[in-house]
């Protein structure tokens, strides 16, 4: 994993200052306790333009960079309906605020916003916005800087949490304390040439290398002196290809940054979600299997049996006894009670067993049924790879109370479709897809194409009245798919079922996704 260092910020600063220093912040957010969004607009150019400037502090991935819509949405930032303090706080004090000042602080991964603030009574504050880039240590602190106390930050540390640095409304704000290092600019090469053979030993002892970003040096595979050159001249700030080639090779820095850690996020986001659902999901399959693998406590039949053996013999037992084998089945007997009375007393413990043992016949059965559709949601879960699908799912889950309800709520059936020689095939990547392709997609000449026996993603094979039936490569390629998107992907030879759309039937008060068919034809891919 790549870091966010001094010297990308530095770079990022050199790209953006003149878009960044002037600019009105319009508006603030908070999507979470890590992030902060400032929308500004810079009126310096003779074609104004608006920003989304994204600060994110959490300790795996800090940076920031401007973001556009899509890579928003791979960020997954929403809305939130009641603002954090501290972002009620920021709106108070720089929202409608001009950027007065930009700035990197020399050799750290610290970015300063400097705005003028205007009180009730006109009085002119200077403050300032330190985003603070630096791991598990990372924070965004407003305050006052001409007098430097603190006004709010989005994480407090007090004395508890760290002893070398306190952050807190009130307080002085100090800079973190800066390791020793050498400035290579103002460095000789015999300095340099002792510290070059060991990647740790240039990080440890220059400011601005990252250990990733000397890798990606050591790649070109200069000499010492090419390489000291080389090193001068990035921190020199001559370098931004290659900044932009250590991130992702965009047209700009700034995209850069964006691509790479949007991406990584998207990842950590279907990641968790993923995770979070397999965990319930998992939970209630192990319940299930639990009902499954219940053995009755009693089998009425032997019960009934000891009743009917105790009628037949009824004149031939002695009411005194407490114990008596009839036809080799040993029976006890309550010495209190007549032999027809132990008789009706059994009887009434086979109907109890017997109604016990059709209940938990019943359970097993509807714990089966369960069980079915969560290992196919289970499935689609694991075969999903984007968060719209997963949001499905979990609306799913949420309408069988299988999950907490969110606010949240996905409206729109977004479709995998793919054209192969002329004709159309939609996968149905979850359930609700699943219900959605059958009820609303396919016409009864349409084939429908599913594992047999197994989970695997519904395929439907659109074939047009004015088509020709499709001939064995389409068939045997929408085989391939359905198996590609099925448990049995890593199989050796695996059996694919399809059959006309007429020839599913879903029955009533069945789960999402679930249909019977008759007339299928079975493919072995």
């Amino acid at each position: 994993m790549k870091n966010f260092d001094s010297l990308t910020l530095k770079y990022f600063y050199n790209e953006n200052k003149n878009f960044i220093k002037g600019a009105i912040v319009q508006k603030i957010q908070q999507p979470t306790r890590y992030e902060i969004i400032l929308n500004i607009r810079n009126l310096n150019d003779s074609k104004p333009e608006n920003k989304k400037l994204y600060i994110n502090i959490n300790p795996k991935y800090p940076h920031i960079c401007f973001i556009k819509e899509d890579s928003k949405n791979k960020r997954n930032i929403k809305t939130t309906l009641k603002p954090p303090m501290f972002c009620m706080q920021l709106r108070k004090y720089l929202q409608g605020s001009k950027i007065k000042d930009f700035k990197v602080v020399d050799y750290e991964r610290i970015v300063e916003l400097y705005f003028d603030y205007f009180d009730e009574i006109g009085s002119l504050t200077r403050l300032c916005l330190a985003c603070e880039f630096m791991g598990k240590y990372s924070n965004i602190i407003l305050y006052n800087a001409q007098n430097r106390t603190i006004i709010g930050s989005i994480h407090n540390v007090s004395s508890e949490k760290s002893a070398n640095r306190e952050i807190y409304g009130g307080i002085k704000y100090i800079y973190p304390n800066l390791k020793q290092k050498l400035d290579i600019l103002n460095s000789s090469y015999a300095t340099f040439f002792e510290l070059s053979n060991d990647i740790k030993l240039l990080s440890d002892n220059f400011y601005y290398f990252s250990n990733p970003l000397l890798e990606k040096v050591l790649e070109l595979k200069l000499d010492k002196k090419n390489l000291f050159s080389f090193l001068q001249n990035l921190q020199d700030l001559k370098n931004p290809d290659f900044i932009k080639a250590f991130w992702d090779n965009k047209n700009t820095i700034n995209e850069s940054i964006d691509t790479y850690f949007s991406n990584l996020m998207f990842q950590d986001i279907i990641k968790n979600k993923k995770s979070n659902l397999e965990k319930i999901l998992l939970k209630d399959i192990k319940k299930l299997n639990n009902i499954l693998n219940l053995k009755p406590a009693k089998d009425p039949l032997i019960i009934k049996e000891k009743a009917d053996l105790l009628m037949s013999n009824i004149y031939n037992i002695k009411s005194y006894q407490t114990k008596v084998i009839l036809s080799g089945i040993e029976i006890e007997l309550d010495k209190n009670l007549s032999i027809a009375q132990n008789a009706q007393k059994l009887y009434s413990q086979y109907k109890k067993a017997l109604n016990a043992n059709n209940y938990s016949l019943l359970r097993q059965k509807e714990a089966k049924e369960k069980l079915q559709y969560l290992e196919s949601i289970l499935f689609n879960i694991d075969n999903t790879s984007t968060l719209i699908e997963l949001e499905e799912i979990q609306e799913e889950l949420a309408k069988f109370d299988l999950i907490k309800k969110e606010n949240t709520k996905t409206n729109k059936i977004n479709l995998n479709k793919i054209i192969y020689q002329g004709y159309e095939i939609y996968i149905g990547k979850n359930n609700i897809q699943n219900d959605y392709l059958i009820s609303k997609i396919a016409k009864d000449e349409d084939l429908w194409f599913h594992g047999q026996n197994y989970p695997s993603a519904h395929i439907i094979l659109k074939v047009p009245n004015n088509k020709k039936a499709p001939n064995k490569e389409v068939l045997e390629f929408c085989a391939k798919l359905t198996k590609e998107n099925s448990k049995a992907k890593d199989s050796g030879k695996t059996p694919i079922i399809f059959t006309k759309r007429k020839n599913l039937k879903k029955p009533p008060n069945t789960y999402p996704g679930y249909v019977t068919y008759k007339n299928e034809v079975e493919i072995i891919i």
